[in-house]
């Protein structure tokens, strides 16, 4: 984690002091105004629970011993508590009595996250309140970082990149982005040292018949079943977009020509090894037909990439017409060296 960002999240981050003890309260409070920490105290239970709804404190030091709610009692309010599972990210720590075990294993079935003795040693609950703000501070970031996620995957919903059926990349950015991809696949094979561009078109062995057999919701669950086997056995930097009714389309850089070849095989065999499984508890002995073509990276036109696109969509789409007449279960890959 970056080191400026800690250092505000700490200078920053709310902390929650709860005990009916006083000198517990002074203790720690010395010490967290010395190193400029932000905090609030509270002696009961009940308010505490108000403070932690209304303020939601990053971390939370609660005393076993509080005259209404105890700290463990507390603390299994924060951490299980369906109506606010943002709580769940709170760091609790509870402060127990000294070598009572006891206490330790009840807290921890009650989701604490780290124990401090009540005769508070500094050092001791220094190092907890620097493991508590890690902690915090990098729940926050990855809460952050799927949050923008989250909000990317909205807008690419929004622009229609991606199918809304399989979670596939839409034909619409198959046909309208890929064309203006082109260069930067050439940077990034470039760079990772990928000469070699494979594009391969994928249809469903006679899958009308299923539809017409079982209908269109078994149909659907079907084509997002398939989907989920190709991403699984693509290659990790492999894009894959729906191109039509049942078929797909999977791009692909690689070192060599004979990857392209060996990523079509492996397709086949993921769809073929065994049956497709759809919600309604139905098996299906599936495969597909895979048409491709494997070209160089270099010879991809900079003057013309739609030509260059178009080109490879014809040549591929010829070869997965020649896999369908050849039964099916099958793929044609043509070398465009």
């Amino acid at each position: 984690m970056d080191f400026r960002r800690l250092k505000y999240y700490r200078h920053n981050a709310l902390m929650l002091i709860v005990s009916a003890d006083q000198h517990i309260l002074t203790t720690i409070t010395q010490y967290l105004g010395s190193e400029r920490y932000s905090f609030i105290t509270e002696t009961s239970g009940e308010r505490a629970w108000e403070i932690i709804l209304h303020k939601k404190p990053a971390i939370v030091l609660a005393d076993w011993h509080i005259p209404d709610v105890s700290g463990v009692a507390l603390c299994h309010r924060v951490k299980v508590n369906l109506e606010h599972p943002d709580l769940m990210t709170t760091y609790f720590v509870l402060i127990v009595d000294a070598l009572n075990n006891q206490q330790r294993q009840i807290g921890l079935d009650a989701g604490v996250d780290e124990f401090l003795s009540n005769s508070i040693d500094g050092s001791e609950l220094r190092a907890r309140l620097r493991t508590g703000l890690k902690v915090s501070a990098l729940t926050q970031s990855l809460i952050w970082t799927n949050q923008k996620l989250l909000a990317q995957n909205d807008l690419l919903d929004t622009l229609n990149l991606v199918d809304p059926l399989t979670k596939a990349l839409s034909e619409q950015a198959f046909v309208e982005i890929v064309p203006k991809m082109m260069q930067l696949f050439k940077g990034y094979g470039a760079y990772q040292s990928y000469s070699f561009l494979s594009l391969l078109i994928i249809d469903i062995d006679r899958f009308q018949p299923i539809v017409d057999s079982y209908g269109e919701q078994v149909g659907n669950e079907t084509l997002k079943a398939i989907v989920g086997r190709l991403s699984n056995n693509c290659e990790a930097n492999s894009l894959i977009y729906r191109y039509g009714l049942d078929e797909f389309a999977c791009i692909t850089p690689h070192n060599d020509a004979a990857s392209g070849k060996q990523l079509s095989q492996n397709l086949l065999a993921s769809i073929s090894s065994h049956p497709i499984s759809v919600s309604s508890a139905l098996l299906f002995p599936l495969t597909i037909s895979v048409g491709g073509v494997v070209t160089t990276l270099a010879s991809l036109s900079q003057q013309n990439l739609d030509r260059s696109f178009g080109k490879l969509v014809a040549l591929a789409e010829h070869s997965l017409h020649q896999a369908q007449c050849a039964g099916g279960n099958q793929d044609y890959i043509k070398e465009l060296i």
